[in-house]
């Protein structure tokens, strides 16, 4: 009797050592010892989310979904919920429920007999789960889930040994971070962000809603909330009967699996309350006005997964990553381990509204068009008092193509032609009525032998040849006296004045005021630039959308240039920040009365010039100019109220296509008109506007200044016109 108990105590007692104490054998499949560590380094990928100018989020970039929320953020609801589910004696256990163990063993034993004793069950406590989501790289049988007595033990065992080195809570918020639940969908705060479109940090989810994301981690495909209706199948009028008798059977057999499948979900989401229920976590009254009925899974059919990208953001977010790793971040960082939180300058309203302007308007221009022939384009909103980006896009379709042709480098055209008159105006001695030359000239070319013989816009009521106002030449955005013009002041001053607003024209790069690169596309230099030749004046050279909008707002902003900015703040998962952007230091390029001048004559440009018709009776105050480039190949237009400037342009991809000519008579209902920014490009620009000033904020004014230059101007020209 002494020899047994001398033997049983020592099996208890080495037995003890080793669940408890030995780790010698607790080794990776490569041999190294387990990495007890590793609650204190989270090992899961996070994505990093992309917030618009009030913290919602508008965007993300991952190799995994998952938002990691801290301990003590997640409701007590949600904590106790999978508790109560998962391991009811999670706060008492060592790592390991021995009670659930021996349960478990008994009912899958009694089971096996079809003997109803108990429900069988599963024994995992929490931190077995954890060990198995945790160290599953290393381990491939935690990975494969063996059903062997060798695996459960060693997951027993580091189960341990992680509740005798962690908080338990650091345990659990590991474990609810790291759940997989359907969808693409990992983590608890994503999960509720998914499925109910519900912040977990600002709101405290239902009972209900609990009960649904809990039952998940079991199995997220047999207890998914949402109805999955099998596709209907596609009879053909010429199908043989059997055939299609046959293809509606499965239909139906399909049908009905899934509605078994929605029943089946819902007994386990009851279960799930009930247990929520006996914990003493949901009190009687909300357990029964919590549960489900066989008949609920009619109202699930309505439930729908939050997409995990909005299409209106994408070029944004696009431009937000670019930008970042322009800025050191790596692409790891962004998508894996970083979890960054990127708040931004977009406003969801006005690039919501932009968008769908956008897109519709260029389906309707594209109706029967093939692929190849579609006009495509992209737009810019900047804030004139801030220079941030309120909103942009590089494209219709981001899932056709990522190319974004907000950075493309492409011809301004006329769009050009304000830095040429604003140089005159600040350094050139000139002023409205100041007379320029109307006249046709040619002079050597590129190439040996070559001659350049600009011409006019062809109009139906073309200016006549002669001297002519420059005012009355920007308004109505003449080529020839603007050469004129740009020939007696200098094309290099043109150009300085140009690069003082940020007009550079680098491909893939977008520099501020004093040269310094605020842009850059991945692996792009500095190289190309404006060309300091005559035709740069009517815009010859090409340069990006972002750039060209910023230069316009100091127009707006009395002469001063503000370098744009997208990103306002970067912080880490948890909330910390990392980096926050400085405002950027204003810097004065024009005189005020410069500024004042050339808004005056922006603004005659809507009342007599090439902006008139698509501007015609708009109720909020515009000032803008339109530009056509040669072919025509781009069309655009630059348009600003006192608050924002917005820049939209058209094209062909393709430089060998141009169909431009056909939008016109779409357009005007004349197909002889020469194609222009104001009649391809106004009418969207005009829409935006519209829309921006009825549905987010109430119309403002310009300056008493502005509006004295632009009664000058209109004066003037109804007296030589009355």
């Amino acid at each position: 009797m002494l020899a047994v108990f001398l033997s049983s105590l020592f099996v208890a007692v080495g037995g003890y050592y080793y669940m408890f104490h030995y780790t010698g054998d607790l080794l990776d499949d490569k041999g190294n010892p387990i990495d007890f560590t590793k609650p204190e380094k989270p090992h899961f990928k996070i994505a990093s989310y992309v917030y618009d100018d009030k913290g919602e989020p508008i965007g993300r970039f991952f190799e995994e979904v998952r938002d990691p929320i801290e301990i003590s953020q997640i409701p007590k609801i949600v904590q106790n919920a999978f508790i109560a589910v998962e391991d009811k004696r999670f706060r008492d256990h060592s790592g390991v429920d021995f009670i659930a163990v021996a349960r478990a063993f008994i009912g899958n034993t009694f089971e096996k007999f079809n003997i109803k004793y108990w429900r069988s069950s599963g024994a995992s406590s929490i931190p077995q789960q954890y060990v198995r989501l945790t160290y599953g790289e290393e381990v491939k049988a935690f990975r494969n889930r063996d059903h062997t007595i060798a695996r459960k033990i060693k997951e027993a065992k580091i189960a341990i040994q992680l509740i005798k080195q962690h908080p338990r809570e650091k345990i659990l918020e590991n474990y609810l971070n790291s759940i997989y639940f359907g969808h693409g969908v990992n983590g608890v705060a994503e999960a509720f962000s998914r499925y109910f479109d519900r912040d977990i940090r600002k709101t405290v989810p239902t009972a209900r809603e609990v009960a649904i994301i809990v039952s998940l981690n079991k199995s997220p495909a047999v207890y998914c909330p949402i109805f999955h209706k099998p596709a209907e199948p596609k009879i053909a009028p010429d199908m043989k009967p059997d055939v299609a008798d046959k293809l509606r059977k499965d239909y139906d057999k399909q049908l009905a699996d899934e509605g078994l499948r929605m029943i089946f979900a819902i007994d386990r989401y009851n279960w799930a309350l009930g247990r929520m229920r006996d914990e003493g976590y949901i009190s009687e009254q909300e357990y029964q006005t919590s549960l489900f009925k066989k008949e609920d899974h009619l109202d699930l059919e309505a439930l729908k997964v939050k997409p995990l990208k909005d299409p209106a953001f994408s070029y944004g977010n696009r431009m937000v990553k670019e930008l970042l790793l322009g800025q050191g971040h790596s692409d790891k960082e962004l998508s894996a381990s970083g979890g960054l939180r990127i708040y931004t300058t977009i406003n969801t309203r006005i690039q919501k509204i932009a968008s769908e302007e956008f897109e519709k308007y260029l389906a309707y221009v594209n109706q029967e068009k093939q692929p190849q022939d579609r006009l495509n384009g992209a737009f810019v909103i900047i804030e004139v008092k801030t220079g941030n980006i309120l909103a942009l896009s590089g494209g219709n379709d981001f899932n056709e193509t990522q190319y974004n042709r907000v950075m493309a480098s492409r011809s301004p055209g006329s769009g050009f032609k304000p830095f040429t008159y604003a140089t005159a105006l600040e350094y050139g001695g000139k002023d409205f009525f100041s007379q320029i030359c109307n006249c046709p000239f040619s002079m050597r070319g590129s190439r040996p032998g070559e001659r350049w013989a600009p011409k006019n816009f062809v109009e139906s009521n073309p200016l006549p040849y002669g001297n002519v106002d420059l005012a009355i030449a920007l308004i109505r955005s003449v080529n020839l006296p603007t050469l004129d013009l740009a020939r007696s002041i200098g094309i290099d001053s043109v150009v300085r004045t140009a690069n003082s607003m940020g007009v550079w024209g680098n491909p893939g790069i977008v520099r501020d005021s004093n040269g310094d690169i605020w842009f850059r596309k991945p692996g792009y230099q500095i190289k190309g630039g404006l060309v300091p030749l005559l035709p740069t004046a009517l815009g010859a050279s090409d340069v990006n959308l972002l750039e060209l909008a910023n230069a316009y707002t100091v127009f707006f902003r009395n002469g001063v240039y503000i370098r744009p900015t997208l990103v306002k703040s970067v912080g880490s998962a948890y909330g910390n920040e990392i980096k926050k952007t400085t405002m950027p230091e204003p810097r004065r390029i024009l005189s005020e009365e410069t500024a004042t001048k050339m808004l005056g004559l922006l603004r005659a440009a809507t009342k007599i010039g090439t902006a008139r018709t698509p501007m015609k009776d708009i109720q909020q105050q515009v000032a803008c100019k339109t530009g056509t480039s040669d072919g025509p190949r781009d069309l655009s237009i630059w348009c600003g109220s006192p608050e924002m400037v917005i820049a939209i342009r058209f094209g062909h991809d393709d430089y060998r296509v141009i169909e431009l000519p056909k939008y016109m008579k779409k357009m005007s209902g004349r197909a002889d008109l020469q194609v222009s920014g104001g009649w391809v490009v106004g009418p969207v620009a005009r829409k935006i506007i519209d829309r921006i000033y009825s549905e987010t904020r109430s119309q403002v004014q310009f300056s008493e200044g502005v509006e004295l230059k632009l009664k000058e101007l209109l004066d003037h020209y109804n007296r030589r016109n009355p």
